[in-house]
């Protein structure tokens, strides 16, 4: 391992935080804010960095898989933290509930220790939301886009950040492809923000909902989130939460090369199956059970579906009023989470597809034991490594949010409210169930048990095997 090298990645890392944590600091100046806490976290990630940067002057660009895994995993804890200095200086949070607030930001989870949203400075609002926008695509993607020194270095920190069972380029080198998917990103974001403005926002809240939004994220600037804006908002809304559960694959080769194929992968059909079949018995549900309109019931099972799905966490209304199977699927979905390759969550629609697959494969291996069997995925053989990494993760990542909620359960949180926190933390969704749900917050929640859920929401976000390894004593090995 090249430990001084990782070392001047990480201290570049915090020097990016502290450069976007720039612009808060300007935001703040403008309405006239106190820009304290913001400047203090930028000096204090800036004498981080230069401190990093001068031990590691003389590392080499040497890049081991170990190195990535480690500057991502470090990476992202660093970031946390550093990313929650502006919270715990402004005194409105201590230092694990800044902690809390700032990695659910980074991961895009949407948690929040808040009690009272509208209270809080709109720069350090702004942040709160800008966290979910370098998180949404990825803090070290954005590193490999932007500092050509890495070399061949990225593709170790790609591999290592990247979400999902398959890491498809779109382009030969990358550098181009990390920066072809930042650039299809901020356009989205873009187009999100404009289409907020034209359905009623102010300007600063279309940014930062439309920053939350793409990055299926769901911090919001409102204590009644998207319940508190206009319909119209709320559809927009489910466009762009679509949009961001969306492998950013298929919008690369739709926008620049107009190859609609992409829009038959079986993945994305799926994703689409699963969120209109869902939908579809939620309004069924609702029409017998809630006293709306048909738009309103169609617009509120949709939402909600969509904001699950793609683990934003956004709430149109209170679902915990909602009949108690609809609570169950949303709980579904939440495990399901988005495409891989996108910005959602959850155990990823790519691997629920295989999974399924390896039913019949199995079946007719009982049946014929001479026949071969083989699991394909748009036309293309599923190869072991594929199926045994769909089975792990997904028995490894239930096992983990049984014992984050046990060991929550543990902490005096009931069992109901300790399972849906460790689910919707895992997941990277926000809201979770009973004392935790879509319009409560985690702000009783103990210290402890914030930062027992701040470091699950990391290992949500980099997937169980990139941290798990961190704990092999063949990791460590020089």
């Amino acid at each position: 391992m090249n430990l001084l090298f990782d070392l001047r990645m990480l201290s570049l890392l915090l020097g990016l935080i502290a450069l976007f944590q720039c612009i808060p600091l300007l935001l703040a100046l403008a309405l006239g804010e106190d820009p304290t806490p913001l400047l203090q976290s930028i000096l204090f990630s800036l004498t981080a960095t230069a401190c990093g940067l001068l031990i590691s002057r003389r590392a080499d660009n040497r890049m081991t898989p170990r190195d990535g895994f480690l500057v991502t995993s470090l990476g992202w804890f660093l970031a946390a933290f550093f990313g929650g200095l502006p919270y715990a200086l402004h005194g409105g949070l201590d230092l694990p509930a800044a902690f809390f607030e700032a990695a659910s930001g980074f991961t895009t989870t949407g948690s929040s220790a808040m009690t009272d949203i509208e209270v809080w400075p709109q720069s350090i609002l702004f942040w709160r939301s800008t966290t979910h926008w370098l998180g949404g695509m990825g803090m070290v993607l954005m590193m490999i886009a932007i500092l050509p020194l890495l070399g061949t270095g990225g593709t170790q920190l790609m591999k290592a950040e990247v979400p999902g069972p398959t890491k498809d380029r779109m382009t030969p080198r990358l550098i181009s492809t990390a920066r072809a998917l930042w650039g299809v990103y901020a356009l989205i974001t873009l187009v999100g923000i404009l289409g907020f403005i034209v359905f009623g926002m102010t300007p600063l809240d279309a940014v930062n909902h439309s920053f939350a939004a793409i990055a299926t994220g769901g911090f919001s600037t409102k204590n009644l989130s998207m319940g508190f804006f206009s319909p119209a908002a709320q559809w927009w809304a489910i466009l762009i939460m679509f949009l961001g559960g969306t492998n950013f694959l298929i919008h690369y080769r739709v926008l620049t090369q107009g190859d609609w194929k992409a829009l038959t992968y079986e993945e994305f059909v799926g994703y689409l199956i699963i969120i209109f079949g869902f939908t579809a018995y939620c309004v069924a549900v609702l029409l017998r059970t809630a006293d709306w309109s048909i738009e309103e019931t169609i617009r509120h099972a949709l939402f909600q579906v969509i904001s699950i799905m793609t683990t934003t966490g956004f709430a149109s209304t209170d679902w915990e009023q909602w009949p108690a199977a609809l609570q169950m699927l949303l709980g579904v979905v939440m495990v399901i989470g988005g495409m891989s390759g996108s910005t959602g969550g959850g155990i990823k629609v790519v691997r629920v597809i295989i999974l399924l697959k390896t039913i019949p494969a199995v079946t007719t291996r009982l049946l014929q034991p001479y026949q071969i069997a083989i699991s394909k995925m748009d036309r293309q053989p599923l190869s072991r490594e594929i199926l045994e990494n769909a089975v792990a993760t997904f028995i490894l990542s239930m096992g983990y949010v049984l014992c984050g909620g046990l060991l929550l359960n543990a902490l005096d949180m009931d069992l109901l409210s300790a399972m849906g926190a460790s689910l919707t933390a895992w997941a990277n969704v926000g809201p979770g169930f009973n004392t935790v749900g879509a319009m409560d917050n985690f702000a009783h929640v103990p210290d402890f048990g914030k930062i027992i859920l701040a470091s699950m929401m990391i290992v949500g976000r980099l997937e169980i095997f990139t941290i798990l390894m961190l704990f092999s004593h063949k990791f460590w090995r020089t």
